[in-house]
């Protein structure tokens, strides 16, 4: 007998327990869609003016080649260096 209420009570329990999470998921479900009502007003920012004027060149001709460095450096000066200056 004793065993028979204790079961009665743990089931009795549970279903209290499963109840008080639908109720719980039900009250968190209804705050959540009024919540997200109340915020869109909140969220909405100026949305950035596209600048559709003349687009943008970029001149991939900056850096001047290789062979017309070579051609600039003066390398005479480097013929008085006395290299074993630098340990």
């Amino acid at each position: 007998m004793v065993i028979k209420n204790i079961v009665g009570a743990i089931i009795v329990l549970l279903n209290m327990a499963g109840l008080g999470y639908l109720f719980f998921i039900g009250v968190a479900g209804f705050f959540e869609d009024r919540d997200a009502d109340e915020q869109d007003g909140l969220h909405k920012i100026a949305q950035p003016e596209i600048n559709k004027g003349q687009p943008a060149v970029i001149n991939e001709d900056i850096a001047p080649e290789e062979d017309d460095l070579l051609k600039d450096m003066d390398l005479s000066d480097l013929d008085d260096l006395n290299l074993d200056d630098f340990d």
